[in-house]
């Protein structure tokens, strides 16, 4: 039993909450293309594309453990995961995510007739392939690692797009939206990184450990952070612009922007140092400041298709007269 137990830690279920984002490219698609009328197979469809999502996500994670084990077991806390610690079978791992790889496939084929999904199901195994296996094995590379594996925040937000999609419709989300949220990805990853750097707290070490950070310092990580900071709020505030449906939500961008600051502070302060980088989102600060920028945005939109509230017009009578 225990190593069944251990086989299964490989897949990372606790990790499956990372395909939450998917429920970003549901909310995108009801606010733009539905116009916020939800029906109960939207409902239904919206559930059902987490499972393929997280089954591929799994197959992911299981290539990511089995090819990382000579480097995990130069991590201080990496070096007691299955593989490293020979609580595993890797041959009995690869049969697992082969089957994860089927299984999540056939399921999406199965329930979701759109195209779309199935290709963006594809790209989110294509990544964990770019991401780890040689001669690619963007991992190993500073900064590319960062791009390639934010790029699983459009990925996820494009399975949530054409979950709800009709069968025939296979217009992407907007581009200012799908970059803002590569950018938010990057701006996650880079303080992950940097968590991750300062956790170890060896320069040789880490550099053995993880080939990117040869070349990462704590410097360029801040400055990496930084500038996603600003690519994600330059890209979300050009989306609010673009589209009527989301000119209300111009109000949440000073929450928007105390959270990435929470996020900053939190990364670098002493603690965060200390932790792990998956723990690193677990601040109170940061979790309550993200539920209220959700509830704010989720009225915000509701306002404004009801004809309640229009930011527009709050702004007109501040306007000075003449």
């Amino acid at each position: 039993m225990s190593s069944i137990i251990e086989h299964i830690k490989i897949c990372r279920i606790e990790h499956w909450l990372k395909n939450i984002f998917i429920v970003f490219g549901h909310a995108v698609a009801i606010v733009l293309f539905y116009q916020m009328e939800i029906t109960e197979s939207m409902i239904w469809n919206a559930v059902l594309s987490l499972i393929p999502a997280c089954l591929i996500a799994s197959a992911n994670y299981v290539m990511n453990e089995i090819l990382d084990a000579p480097f995990d077991a130069l991590h201080p806390t990496k070096k007691l995961r299955g593989i490293p610690a020979g609580k595993v079978s890797v041959p009995i791992l690869w049969t697992m995510m082969a089957g994860l790889v089927v299984g999540g496939f056939f399921l999406g084929w199965l329930w979701f007739p759109n195209i779309g999904y199935t290709v963006a199901l594809g790209l989110l195994l294509l990544s964990g392939f770019v991401y780890n296996v040689q001669p690619i094995r963007l991992k190993d590379r500073a900064f590319l690692d960062v791009i390639a594996e934010s790029f699983n925040n459009p990925i996820r937000l494009w399975l949530g797009w054409y979950a709800i999609m009709p069968a025939d419709v296979l217009a992407m989300p907007p581009i200012s939206i799908t970059m803002a949220w590569w950018f938010f990805g990057a701006l996650l990853m880079t303080g992950k990184r940097y968590s991750e750097y300062r956790f170890i707290d060896n320069a040789d070490l880490s550099g053995r450990y993880r080939k990117s950070f040869k070349v990462y310092t704590e410097r360029k990580l801040i400055i990496a952070m930084i500038t996603y900071a600003n690519l994600f709020c330059f890209c979300t505030g050009v989306a609010m612009t673009a589209y009527p449906a989301l000119h209300n939500l111009v109000l949440v961008f000073p929450m928007i922007v105390l959270a990435v600051i929470f996020y900053f502070n939190h990364a670098m302060s002493e603690v965060g140092a200390k932790l792990e980088p998956e723990k690193l989102l677990q601040n109170k600060w940061i979790i309550a400041s993200t539920l209220v920028t959700g509830i704010a945005a989720a009225w915000l939109l509701y306002a404004h298709q009801n004809d309640i509230f229009e930011v527009k017009d709050a702004l007109k009578l501040m306007q000075p007269r003449w």
